[in-house]
């Protein structure tokens, strides 16, 4: 323990000695006036809203060789790892707010299996049709509904009438299936995707999700953190995923048809492609599975018998938050513990120190202001992050922002912001070097 306060010492005399380097030269403006930066500079440390466990801290003390038990009792202070039934099915999000997506069989030899409407997974109804390996199937919305259309180079499909959803399936064990949305491309192994046109009061948009086992089929998938660390770590993980997956089961939310998303929004799923890493995916797939208890039951964390809101992140400026000073509702186990593990530049090579630059148009965006001269940081919470920062604009109008919402809008890495500053830099014209009068150097024609 020694070491580690003597690092976090340096650390600090490093931020402080950083925060009194001069920045990028600034341009004097003339008196009276009020200069309008170009862009802002941030230093900081950590990545996250900081609430619950910290996924370097996990890393970090399973280096130091804590199991994944001490690591979840560590972030989780007052709960207790147990088991608890997780063999429910989960509808994941897997593309939302778009206009159309393709699906074809990975194989060449699989199948995929259509049916009209959206069929639960439970049922077999008698399906609008059966399709070759060779096969793509897009769906597109249109007005309220669903357009499949196929095509392959070995056949050819009649037009097919719209449904406001279609389910695919397929065998799991001969078929996996690519799914392309825009320029990105996933796979997946299990369960059955559904595509379903969902209706705002503006328009329609396309919802695809897919739905599987959360107990080991959704697992697999979860691609929050790096399969090469520690095993430890990964059990935490998976711990704390299927935690927080429990939490979301009770509604199927209108705007996304889902329990959750596959994003950060939720948490990260990435489906087939998680287990079948070159290398370390195998080792992400035994970490889930030694969780289980039995084909029905896994490690989870709960309070009183019941699964806790396992909120985790990536890394700390220190210390983790509490939960009140982020989103204002007090939890018992989400009070903020120590995490020096997250400015260890060993450990978090990538967030113990970071620097950001943030143009002018993204910080007026952010405060609703025509432009932002400065801005004043209100107040800190007790682990030192931002939790209330006021924008001025050169009109004398002013807004201020919690530190989650405004780190949130300028997409800053963390709330732990250490010192900024203003950058105005001046523009460069491109002109004719004659016609130039000294000392002004110009941007030559060439």
């Amino acid at each position: 323990m020694g070491k580690r306060i003597n690092f976090l010492t340096s650390f600090t005399v490093l931020i402080t000695a950083l925060s009194l380097l001069p920045g990028i030269p600034l341009l004097s403006p003339a008196h009276g006036q009020n200069p309008i930066p170009t862009e802002f500079r941030f230093f900081g440390s950590g990545y996250g809203h900081g609430v619950g466990m910290s996924q370097i801290g996990a890393r970090g003390q399973a280096l130091e060789g804590r199991t994944a038990n001490e690591i979840l009792n560590y972030y989780y202070p007052g709960t207790a790892v147990t088991p608890f039934p997780d063999n429910h099915l989960i509808r994941v999000n897997i593309a939302n707010l778009v206009n159309s997506v393709s699906l074809k069989p990975v194989e060449p030899t699989g199948q995929i299996v259509l049916y009209r409407g959206d069929i639960p997974l439970s049922e077999n109804p008698e399906p609008f049709g059966v399709y070759s390996g060779d096969t793509t199937a897009l769906f597109t919305n249109f007005a309220g509904t669903v357009v499949p259309v196929l095509s392959s180079p070995t056949a050819k499909y009649a037009a097919i009438n719209p449904e406001v959803a279609w389910t695919v399936r397929w065998e799991t064990s001969t078929t996996t299936i690519a799914l392309t949305n825009g320029t990105t491309t996933s796979r997946y192994k299990y369960g059955q995707i559904v595509f379903k046109s969902v209706r705002n009061l503006l328009s329609s948009y396309l919802a695809v999700t897919n739905t599987l086992r959360l107990h080991d089929e959704y697992l697999w998938g979860i691609g929050e953190v790096p399969s090469s660390w520690p095993a430890a770590a990964l059990e935490a993980q998976a711990i704390a995923a299927r935690t927080y997956a429990l939490g979301k089961l009770n509604r199927i939310r209108p705007e996304c048809d889902c329990n959750i998303y596959n994003t950060t929004v939720d948490q990260n799923f990435v489906g087939f492609a998680k287990e079948t890493e070159p290398i370390w995916g195998i080792k992400w797939k035994e970490a889930v599975t030694r969780t289980f208890v039995d084909a029905e039951n896994a490690l989870t964390v709960t309070l009183n018998g019941r699964p806790i809101s396992a909120f985790y992140f990536s890394s700390s400026g220190g210390q983790t938050q509490n939960v009140r000073d982020v989103w204002g509702s007090p939890i018992d186990y989400l009070q903020g513990v120590p995490d020096p593990w997250s400015l260890d530049p060993q450990i978090n090579r990538r967030f113990a120190l970071w620097s950001r630059f943030v143009p002018q148009q993204t910080m007026a965006q952010a405060f609703g202001l025509p432009n932002v001269i400065f801005f004043s940081v209100n107040s800190r919470t007790a682990t030192g992050s931002i939790s209330s920062i006021t924008g001025f604009s050169s009109t004398g109008a002013s807004t201020t922002l919690t530190g989650e919402i405004f780190r949130s809008r300028v997409k800053l890495p963390s709330t732990w912001i250490h010192n900024s500053r203003p950058i105005i830099r001046a523009p460069f014209i491109a002109t004719d070097c004659a016609e130039t009068p000294a000392p002004v150097v110009p941007l030559c024609r060439i």
